[in-house]
């Protein structure tokens, strides 16, 4: 009986080994949203995004409930400030791949403390798609 206890054991060891988990991303999680079946979530080194200087941040396509990365492809990002009375502000940010599928580093330069919004489309494997982030820069 000892013997199938250690077969299950030994099986399951397999399956957890064989899974692809990819790397946690270092940062703290600024702000999630859902779209469609993925949650887009937007990644920081501190508690906000920098202003005044070059920055950046991390974001990523996760399969809704599983938090497993996907890739979606070729990423877009916009960055947009809204100002009372006068057209948005708006900044610079492109989104580069990290190698890591469904893992993305968006260059920034944010001209300005506040909050900023991020418009990011998708194409690619998982479809397309579009989600709006925002997060505040000190």
């Amino acid at each position: 009986m000892a013997w199938k206890a250690c077969i299950v054991f030994a099986v399951m060891l397999a399956a957890v080994a064989c899974q692809k988990q990819a790397p946690a991303a270092n940062g703290t999680e600024l702000q999630k949203v859902q779209a469609g079946d993925l949650d887009v979530v937007l990644l920081a080194p501190a508690s906000s995004l920098k202003w005044g200087e070059d920055d950046a941040f991390t974001l990523e396509f996760r399969r809704t409930g599983s938090n497993t990365l996907v890739d979606v492809g070729t990423v877009k990002v916009s960055a947009t400030m809204p100002m009372a009375g006068m057209s948005p502000m708006m900044a610079n940010a492109s989104a580069m791949p990290t190698g890591t599928a469904g893992r993305y580093t968006v260059n920034s330069h944010l001209t300005m403390s506040g909050t900023w919004s991020f418009g990011v489309e998708w194409q690619g494997p998982a479809g397309s798609g579009s989600a709006k982030l925002s997060a505040s820069a000190q």
